[in-house]
């Protein structure tokens, strides 16, 4: 208690004295044949009776030094300086000094480290070098509120101010000042009220010293703006208005979730729609049958919660949406798993997503599978039944990572492909920020996403298995089996499960992937010498599995 006093009693009294204390500097006065430039600094007032200490120093200290002044015992500073006097002191910069150099004089009571009053002037030494431009990475797909990081590397450290060129060539041209140090990364966090609309834009940044002097600019690099937001709760018309004016381009509305719809999700596409976005929405899939809601099956399959998501925005058939649904996204996350096994798992995803494209929309995938949180690969067993969808990610960052919305990184590396896919469509980037008064999760997407044509609403069919038997040198049997999709939409996460030829049964199930109308996919199995005498004729079945449930398809086999 008495420490903290004395230091209270201190500190008044050193700013007792600095408001009757004012020094000037001026300078260079003049150049010495050393190199060094001669500063004076004078004690115009000072507070009577109070010992005053002058000096003159240079910032940052190891860009420069201050010296007496040759043949002089005189300090850089010196004790009990009474009104008028004056103090004049040699500062040299280092050779490699780029920019300016802060020349401060100051005086205050002697004895403490608190100036009273200084006064400073900036020596420009050279030209700040163009800066090193770190993100976004050229040619990278950002969000609408990019980070921007630049540095400039000198060999001593001295103040700058970054200043951010943007511009799309017409209608954005915005600059953003950003303060910092040389040797130092300069950060500008896109404001996600002032984010940028969906295009590709150019940017470049410059250092300016202290004296006001800019160094010239860097060369130009591009990214790819294209952000997109969701949310559970209800957004005004305002707030859609607002964001969609701010960058945020669309929306994807939750509307199942896994056990009950959330309410606002009709709404809110219709709100998106009228502010000018794209709007999609998603199914949180239960695999638990955990539901309880009126009428609920005891197996609440993929197709049944597709359409839960579906009636709750009013969906009655082709053409009755007052919006433009373009994806209905499957979402898998570590709840709701149950007992089930991870194949019958994929089975359910194949329900849904089978669903979702029978009636004419657009699947999509959402899910994470970091090393600590692998909720696919806990989920699916590693499944890669459904590469050929979408991938929306998901790496919730803090607000302060740099590469935050790098639609190919997490945490600053490249993103860890699982399940077959090679990229994603969208990454989910923060999780729960308010902007304009709403609830809301950002996101970074690919624009080739919102840039698909409309489908039409189909069947898949199969037609009868064609097949080519050899019989092997160990006298095994190796049987491709081609299947053809003869019907009219996609079909997804086919898989024969139990491939059996005579009386041999393979145990498992075997991914075919997903096959377009109108094609066909082929996979090879190997059954033993036993399966049965060669010019034996026999059967071979497959249970076909789709998100439509099983077919069981037969073909008549001749043991070569």
């Amino acid at each position: 208690m008495n420490r903290l006093f004395l230091l209270l009693v201190m500190g008044l009294w050193v700013a007792l004295a600095g408001a009757q204390t004012r020094v000037v500097l001026q300078g260079p006065l003049r150049t010495l044949e050393d190199g060094g430039k001669v500063y004076r600094v004078t004690l115009k007032e000072a507070p009577s009776g109070v010992p005053m200490t002058l000096g003159i120093t240079a910032e940052p200290r190891e860009a420069a030094a201050v010296r007496p002044l040759p043949g002089r015992a005189q300090a850089t500073w010196f004790t009990d300086a009474a009104r008028g006097q004056v103090l004049e002191a040699a500062v040299y910069v280092r050779p490699d000094t780029l920019g300016a150099v802060k020349v401060v004089g100051f005086a205050n009571p002697t004895g403490f480290f608190w100036n009273a009053a200084s006064d400073f002037s900036w020596l420009p030494v050279a030209a700040l070098p163009a800066p090193t431009l770190s993100s976004p990475i050229s040619g990278r797909i950002v969000s609408a509120s990019p980070v921007f990081r630049v540095r400039i590397d000198t060999p001593t450290t001295v103040t700058a101010t970054y200043e951010i060129e943007v511009t799309n060539g017409s209608t954005i041209n915005r600059t953003y000042t950003v303060l910092g140090t040389t040797n130092a990364f300069g950060l500008y966090y896109t404001p996600w009220t002032a984010g940028f609309p969906l295009g590709v834009y150019q940017w470049r940044a410059r250092g300016i010293d202290g004296a006001g002097v800019p160094g010239p600019w860097s060369a130009s690099r591009s990214f790819t703006a294209s952000g997109g937001i969701d949310a559970a709760g209800g957004i005004s018309q305002t707030a859609f208005n607002n964001l969609r004016a701010a960058g945020w381009m669309n929306h994807f509305a939750a509307s199942w979730g896994g056990y009950n719809v959330w309410p606002a999700a009709r709404q809110n596409m219709i709100n998106a729609t009228n502010a000018g976005m794209e709007v999609a929405m998603y199914v949180f899939l239960n695999f638990d049958n955990g539901s309880t809601i009126s009428g609920a099956p005891a197996n609440q399959t993929g197709q049944w919660q597709v359409d839960r998501a579906l009636a709750n925005v009013g969906y009655t058939g082709l053409g009755s949406l007052p919006f433009d649904l373009k994806y209905i996204m499957i979402d898998i996350e570590n709840r709701f798993w149950g007992t089930m096994s991870q194949a019958d798992r994929v089975q359910r995803i194949a329900e849904a997503v089978q669903r979702v494209r029978n009636l004419g929309f657009r699947p999509m995938i959402y899910t994470r599978n970091e090393g600590f949180n692998p909720w696919w690969n806990d989920a699916t067993g590693s499944s890669r039944d459904f590469k050929e969808l979408y991938l929306w990610g998901s790496k919730p960052e803090t607000e302060t990572a740099v590469f935050q919305d790098d639609l190919l990184l997490d945490v600053g590396n490249n993103w860890v492909r699982f399940g077959g896919w090679t990229s994603r469509g969208g990454k989910q980037h923060l999780l729960d920020k308010t902007v304009f008064g709403a609830r809301i999760d950002m996101n970074v997407w690919d624009p080739a996403v919102w840039d698909q044509p409309a489908l039409s609403p189909g069947a898949v069919n199969f037609s009868a298995p064609t097949h080519n038997i050899v019989r092997l040198a160990d006298g095994s049997y190796r049987l491709t089996m081609t299947l053809r999709n003869t019907g009219n939409v996609e079909a997804y996460a086919v898989r024969v499960d139990q491939p059996r030829l005579a009386f041999t049964t393979l145990p498992g199930r075997f991914s075919m992937g997903m096959i377009p109308p109108g094609q066909s996919s082929s996979l090879v199995f190997t059954f033993p010498a036993s399966t049965g005498v060669p010019g034996t004729r026999t059967v071979g079945q497959f249970r076909v599995l789709t998100g439509d449930g099983p077919r069981f398809l037969a073909a008549s086999v001749t043991l070569p």
